[in-house]
């Protein structure tokens, strides 16, 4: 499979590599085999792509299987994000989904994310038939492709605005228990007018996050585009992590703006600048809701899901307002399972991924925005000043590149992980073997090591109310894992 990785997360390569009409063509093929062909008919496919340019010949082969398979309406969606795609494919009670994006992969990689149908939520397909397809790869023949015609796109961007506006709307009134609250935060949005940096990459991009600040009512002038030109010519990494963000920075300072957000390519997650991390993105978001809900009689939100890799100040915040948090594998379908077994409406990845079950069972980078702007209305405060009320936090991400085949990374992890444990064990409150293993530090700092699930390489994650120690832990483990014995 070369460089091809199949995993929760999609299936994504380098394009020209292991990744091509014909790859998009099977995967598709297989998501029929696997799954469309249980929805009921008449069966309809939402399709749409990212910003990326190899997006139309790879949707063509992924559409060439679905018109092979008898697929009798296929709306295209065009550039679009995959929030969008997942809100689509609820609205217009569809089968499932098609969207071509590797999210932040470098513009070299492309790939596919399945989208379950209305029936089950709309969601990231189940780890289940990933797994199927996966096991399946190999032995598919799936004969001549058939050239195609991409049907005429169509745009449900208007549509898809109003319906997160109103939604939020709603859930403002349910966990304040105040009808018209949100209507009335938002009109006051509306008055303040906050200037406003958006960074989504390309021109291509932007244009959608830009229509939904205008559908909020926030004028043109206060809109300010950062890389607003092809995405070949974009100057940042396409993830958007802070330290990536520094053309954002400079325009918030230089133009005095009250907040810049950011995106990668599908526009699920959502980095706030000129926050300090990603993981307060859905930090604040809920802070938010649980504000309203404060004094409520009943709460709306009474637990929120969030994996193993994602901050300790949600444990902060669940002593706060007497909530619950679930903590679970990481991976966005995991969270989202966690929510629908448990009928949560709220939950969250610390890399700026917002759920709200009330738009959509995914990542939602507008409903991040919306809820964000509402908050520092309602509470008057600009966004560092709601970062300032929070318990301070330091985490440390690093990647670690092993000479080792991708089906014996778990084991090679496995054996080093045991050895390290054995030598400092007097230092080491538990371990958590759930997902790797994040290892829990006597003085409540933590690591957090495993094998990633969307590329061929060791993720490490440590926090520490200590900066200094939270690197340590990185350069302990870095060094352990990497030497050879």
């Amino acid at each position: 499979m070369n460089n091809l990785i199949i995993s929760l997360s999609g299936i994504r390569a380098i394009v020209g590599e292991s990744f091509g009409e014909k790859e998009a063509h099977k995967a598709s093929d297989l998501f029929f085999g696997v799954y469309l062909e249980r929805q009921k008919k008449p069966r309809k496919i939402i399709i749409g792509k990212d910003i990326k340019p190899t997006g139309d010949k790879l949707l063509q082969g992924a559409v060439a299987a679905l018109y092979k398979n008898g697929i009798e309406t296929v709306v295209n969606l065009g550039i679009t994000t995959l929030p969008i795609i997942e809100w689509a494919v609820k609205h217009f009670d569809a089968s499932g989904g098609i969207f071509i994006t590797a999210s932040h992969n470098p513009i070299e990689y492309n790939g596919i994310k399945f989208i379950s149908s209305s029936q089950d939520n709309a969601g990231i397909l189940s780890a289940s038939f990933m797994q199927k397809i996966k096991d399946e790869w190999e032995n598919k023949q799936t004969g001549k492709m058939t050239p195609v015609k991409l049907p005429e796109e169509k745009s449900c961007l208007g549509g898809y605005n109003k319906d997160v506006i109103e939604n939020i709307k709603k859930v403002i009134d349910i966990c304040a228990e105040r009808p018209g609250k949100g209507n009335e935060i938002f009109s006051k949005l509306k008055e303040n007018q906050p200037k406003i940096a958006l960074d989504a990459c390309s021109k291509d991009g932007l244009k959608i996050p830009a229509t939904f600040l205008l559908s909020l009512g926030i004028k043109e002038k206060n809109i300010y585009p950062v890389n607003a030109e092809t995405l070949s010519r974009c100057k940042r990494r396409l993830e958007p992590s802070p330290a990536y963000l520094g053309q954002l920075k400079e325009i918030i300072r230089k133009h005095d703006l009250d907040i810049g957000f950011a995106f990668d390519p599908d526009q699920d997650r959502l980095v706030i600048m000129p926050l300090s991390s990603e993981e307060l993105t859905p930090i604040l978001c809920a802070k938010f809701l649980l504000e309203l809900q404060k004094n409520a009689h009943n709460k709306y939100i009474k637990q929120i899901p969030i994996n193993l890799s994602t901050s300790s100040l949600w444990d902060e915040l669940a002593k706060e307002y007497a909530i619950e948090i679930i903590r679970t594998r990481v991976g966005e379908f995991n969270v989202i399972d966690a929510m629908q077994k448990n009928k949560l409406s709220l939950g969250a990845e610390g890399n700026g991924g917002i759920i709200l079950k009330d738009v959509s069972f995914g990542r939602n980078s507008t409903v991040g925005m919306a809820l964000i702007l509402a908050y520092i209305v309602y509470s008057g405060k600009s966004v560092k000043q709601l970062e300032s009320l929070l318990p301070e936090y330091f985490m440390v991400k690093d990647k670690i590149n092993v000479s080792v085949e991708q089906e014996k990374m778990n084991e090679f992890l496995t054996d080093k992980i045991n050895i390290f444990t054995k030598q400092n064990k007097e230092n080491i409150k538990s371990t958590d073997e759930r997902d790797g293993y994040k290892i829990i530090f006597e003085d409540g700092s933590w690591a957090h090591i495993r094998v990633s699930n969307t590329e061929p390489m060791i993720r490490l994650i440590a926090e520490s109310k200590d900066k200094e120690k939270a690197k340590m832990h990185i350069m302990q483990l870095k060094s352990f894992i990497s030497k050879s014995d």
